[in-house]
């Protein structure tokens, strides 16, 4: 399984396309940010004490939410190539077990997604301190951070493995990437807020799994853009911006979510591959 992990690893990192690729979301995010949405939502927000900061924190958190979740569609595309050349077909028929095979793809997937994502975080955090003059993150928001990250990451990682445990060939699976790839921004109200969106949307958005990540990302990142501010005005402006969400007060909920998400689309995949494997 560990030769797996690092083959996946291996392969990734060498495919300059599929990394450049991870980004293309975040690349949708900044554009819309400084094209379109960045001086309109500054200006709406003229209550705060620090417009700018809030939404440069927003927006970026976003963009972590955003990379954790693109950068699994480039990793776990090694699976259905794999399963097009019948490297995949090799690997089965070994003595190595199935479950260990599965789980070394899903890994590689995780390990890859969670790298690139702590260098996104990384330059976010430079961003903030240095560009938007904002304070740095505490050690412990930090350390909240990377774990809220690594919660996104598995539940991303999950739920692009349990995608791709339909598919056998990487034309098709490539379609469905770049369809997928931007929806995720819509579906986790990163390129829009969601309390400018119909209450239905925002509901579907909400109980999105992914959301709960990037909610939780959102919290940390912007909570010392917060900090001068009115509690009452700071709570009317998260929740427009999808920083606070009807049911995420308590932060147990959306860990939990990511969890039991995690948990599901990766049972569901594992029984999916077992399923197809025993039809052929």
């Amino acid at each position: 399984m560990n030769a797996l992990v690092y083959r996946g690893l291996t392969l990734f990192f060498k495919n300059k396309q599929a990394v450049v690729g991870s980004f293309i979301g975040a690349f949708i995010m900044i554009g819309l940010y400084v094209f379109l949405l960045g001086d309109s939502m500054i200006k709406q927000l003229s209550m705060l004490s620090q417009p700018q900061l809030v939404i440069d924190t927003w927006m970026l958190a976003g963009v972590i939410g955003i990379v954790s979740a693109s950068s699994t569609l480039g990793s776990v595309s090694q699976l259905i190539r794999d399963k097009e050349r019948n490297v995949y077909t090799d690997f089965m028929i070994s003595p190595i077990s199935k479950k260990h095979i599965m789980l070394g793809y899903f890994l590689s997937t995780f390990f890859i997604s969670m790298f690139v994502t702590l260098g996104v975080i990384i330059v976010s955090e430079l961003y903030i301190v240095f560009i938007s003059n904002g304070a740095l993150l505490s050690f412990k928001q930090f350390g909240l951070l990377i774990l809220a990250s690594l919660l996104t990451v598995l539940c991303s990682s999950a739920f692009m493995f349990f995608i791709a445990s339909f598919f056998r060939r990487i034309d098709t699976f490539s379609t469905m990437t770049s369809i997928i790839g931007p929806l995720l921004g819509f579906l986790t109200g990163c390129y829009v807020p969601i309390g400018s969106l119909p209450e239905a949307t925002g509901n579907v958005i909400q109980y999105f799994p992914l959301t709960s990540g990037i909610v939780l990302i959102r919290k940390i990142l912007t909570e010392n853009a917060f900090a001068s501010d009115s509690p009452k005005i700071a709570l009317a402006v998260q929740k427009e911006l999808g920083i606070v969400l009807n049911y995420q007060h308590d932060v147990l909920i959306p860990v939990m979510i990511l969890i039991v998400s995690s948990v599901l689309f990766l049972g569901i995949a594992l029984w999916n591959v077992k399923r197809i494997e025993l039809t052929r």
